[in-house]
């Protein structure tokens, strides 16, 4: 069965306007990605020349939870860290090492602190407390309704 018509609706992929949107919207990303290569590599010279002051290193780092708890297994002796960057550059070598999960692994600390600071449970966790007393509540008016109406059923 042809289905050549589809290419004519505005939502399928394969329509000339659709296409045209994509490439327009890469070459725009492309271009984009050149100018902030080149201001870093102007920036860099700049201030390789003594131009412009260096910029002053960030506190962006310290909020970096796999900086964090690489920090923690890294040893403190210099054979350590040798050893360690050369376990690593044979990890990379390795096919599916990108999607390796040792290096980012976060302590059980800073998951369970995550976990339970989180407002959202929070708010759910008190809600939880509420329904329940609520649930008794009305269970224990729905019992004394019934037994009111039995009572009253028998002696009329």
């Amino acid at each position: 069965m042809a289905l050549k018509f589809l290419n004519k609706k505005g939502w399928h992929t394969g329509s000339i306007r659709n296409v045209e949107k994509v490439w327009k919207a890469e070459q725009k990303h492309e271009a984009e990605q050149e100018k902030i290569e080149e201001r870093s590599e102007f920036r860099a010279i700049q201030e390789q020349a003594g131009l412009v002051p260096r910029r002053p290193e960030r506190l962006e780092f310290l909020y970096d939870p796999e900086l964090a708890v690489a920090k923690q297994n890294v040893s403190s002796s210099r054979h350590g860290v040798l050893f360690q960057n050369q376990d690593q550059r044979a990890r990379a070598t390795i096919p599916g090492a990108l999607f390796d999960d040792d290096d980012k692994r976060h302590s059980a600390n800073d998951s369970w602190r995550k976990f339970h600071s989180d407002p959202l449970l929070l708010i759910r966790q008190k809600e939880q407390e509420i329904w329940k007393f609520l649930s008794l509540f009305l269970y224990s008016i729905h019992v004394s309704c019934l037994c009111f109406f039995c009572k009253r059923l028998r002696f009329g």
